[in-house]
């Protein structure tokens, strides 16, 4: 750790002033893929070499060693793809297995925004459920006022139209989902002040290709969704996991944190489900 310090201070202060977080690790692992040799790390409390775990926070004493073909490229890979905010992030396994859940067709189910803040401007419900059913999606504001709403609808992202009423900062929304076959359900949002916003949107404008050269997309993307994770823009987080997860689906950290991101805004099954594909892609493939 020692010797790599420079590498990992480097890092950390690119994202600084985005996250300024003092807790006691140093640095957290966001990248677990190895095509070549072997990666390895040694805790100053395990005196064994083991495999590392998605978002496994590394402490002063704690060893990293890369073996095999492109020790120092890997190496520099995965000590350097670190952010001060995925510090603890990483926990141990307390939800049920998705191999010992009964599996069985769910009524529709609201996904996103659910439990969180939104940037102004563009906002996108987006729910789960059967493409046979039809959908409604109502908005509801203070006082439980009728904003919006449209019917008919398919199951897809539904974007809230420009000429709809405008949200208010610091307000919460209601917003409903609605079929003939399972009733309703709710979700809660808000929308972030500007102040927040505008502070959310520089440190985003630090975590793009072009401001941090040299950095895997997937880790750019863990960092954006960590960013937004911590100020608890949860949908974003989502939106920004679930674009990485589709370009690179064998990145085990890229759904740990969805995981969290669903357990956060109280979608255990689906937490569940990411936790064990981000078990399952860590494991040792023979």
């Amino acid at each position: 750790m020692k010797a790599l310090s420079g590498v990992i201070l480097g890092v950390v202060a690119v994202l600084v002033a985005a996250i300024a977080w003092a807790q006691e690790p140093l640095a957290v692992l966001t990248e677990m893929r190895v095509k070549h040799g072997k990666v390895e790390v040694k805790t100053a409390a395990d005196p064994d070499w083991q495999a590392p775990r998605p978002l496994q926070s590394l402490r002063p004493g704690d060893q990293v060693r890369v073996t095999g073909e492109g020790t120092s490229d890997r190496a520099r890979a995965i000590l350097g793809n670190v952010t001060t905010f995925l510090l603890g992030q990483q926990r141990e396994k307390t939800y049920q297995s998705l191999s010992v859940r009964e599996l069985r067709p769910q009524p529709p189910l609201i996904l996103a925004p659910r439990d969180t803040r939104v940037l102004p401007g563009a906002l996108t419900f987006e729910w789960a459920g059967s493409d046979r059913l039809k959908y409604r999606v109502r908005l509801r504001g203070p006082q439980d006022v009728v904003l919006w709403e449209q019917a008919d609808l398919d199951r897809r992202p539904l974007v809230y139209p420009s000429g709809a009423p405008a949200l208010s900062p610091g307000l919460r929304y209601i917003w409903e989902l609605e079929t003939r076959e399972h009733g309703v359900q709710r979700a809660s949002f808000d929308v972030a002040p500007p102040a927040d916003a505008s502070r959310v949107k520089d440190g985003l404008s630090a975590l793009t290709p072009a401001a941090a050269r040299g950095y895997p997309p997937a880790t750019l993307s863990l960092m954006r969704a960590g960013l937004l994770f911590q100020e608890s823009l949860y949908a974003d987080a989502r939106r920004e996991l679930v674009s990485a997860i589709s370009a690179d689906p064998e990145e085990p950290t890229l759904r740990l944190l969805l995981g969290h991101v669903y357990d956060r805004t109280g979608l255990k099954d689906l937490a569940a489900n990411e936790f064990d594909e981000a078990e399952a892609l860590t494991a040792p493939r023979p």
